[in-house]
C-alpha cells in the first residue's frame, strides 16, 4: 500500500463509461489509483453520507468511487467535490492513525514500566540465604 496521503482519483473506470441509456441519471464511475483501505473507505462513506452527494466506494474493492448526476454538466462539480472529500478524508485519515499509533505507544509504554516494577518487586523479594 503507497503512502494513504497520495491517494486520488486518477480518471475513469475503463469498464464502466458513463452512458446516456438511463434518461433520469448518469452514473459515473471514477477510479482511484490505489487501493483504499476498508476503514478509509468507511471513512469516506461517512463523509458522504452526511452530505446531499451520492458518492460511495465499495470497501471490499476500495478502488472505485460511484456516483451519479441528473444533470451531465454537473459531472466536474461532482468530481472537484468529491477529490475535496477525498484529500479531507486522507488527512483525517492519517491524523487518525498518528493518534492510534501514540495511544498503542503509550500502552506498550505503561505495559512495560508496570512490568518492570513487577520485575524489581520479585527480584527485591528473592530471598538468597
Amino acid at each position: 500500500m503507497n503512502n494513504i496521503s497520495n491517494l486520488k482519483i486518477k480518471g475513469l473506470d475503463p469498464n464502466r463509461k458513463p452512458s446516456l441509456k438511463n434518461k433520469k441519471y448518469v452514473d459515473v464511475i471514477f477510479e482511484l489509483n490505489q487501493k483504499a483501505p476498508k476503514d478509509w473507505c468507511a471513512d469516506f462513506n461517512l463523509l458522504f453520507s452526511k452530505d446531499k452527494l451520492n458518492a460511495k466506494i465499495n470497501p471490499d474493492e476500495g478502488l472505485y468511487v460511484e456516483t451519479w448526476v441528473r444533470n451531465i454538466n454537473d459531472i466536474p462539480k461532482e468530481l472537484e467535490l468529491i477529490k475535496q472529500l477525498i484529500i479531507i478524508c486522507n488527512n483525517n485519515y492519517v491524523e487518525q492513525k498518528h493518534q492510534e499509533a501514540l495511544a498503542w505507544q503509550k500502552s506498550e509504554s505503561n505495559n512495560t514500566t508496570s512490568r518492570n516494577d513487577e520485575l524489581e518487586k520479585i527480584l527485591a523479594s528473592l530471598s538468597y540465604d
